[in-house]
């Protein structure tokens, strides 16, 4: 009887583990998305100088992120320009709240091939 009692709470254990696992592995797959953007989006701003509405809704549509300026400095020609790409991830595990998966890039404005 004391053995089945201690298989059964095992069992609980083993599966916080793989819901642990499962949100190791989407946040994984969020950021890979979310640094994959933030490639193309930086060639964007270093060509146009600024975050455009395009850009914004490029990054959305990917991503369900957002994107934001890091810092309040006007953007000038070969300035550094550090930008910030976001997104809420609601894990699966009930101990864990709601947490902010964010990837922070610079760019030299004027700087591309």
């Amino acid at each position: 009887m004391g053995s089945k009692v201690g298989f059964l709470l095992s069992l609980l254990l083993v599966v916080e583990l793989f819901v642990l696992a499962g949100d190791v592995f989407s946040a994984q797959i969020i950021y890979t998305n979310l640094d994959a953007v933030s490639i193309t989006a930086g060639n964007v701003i270093s060509t146009k100088g600024e975050i455009t509405d395009e850009l914004r809704n490029y990054v959305r549509s990917e991503t369900g992120g957002e994107i934001t300026p890091v810092g309040n400095d006007t953007p000038m020609f070969g300035f550094v320009y550090t930008f910030k790409i976001s997104k809420e991830f609601n894990p699966m595990n009930r101990f864990t709240s709601k947490t902010e998966i964010a990837v922070v890039r610079s760019v030299v404005i004027g700087y591309y091939n």
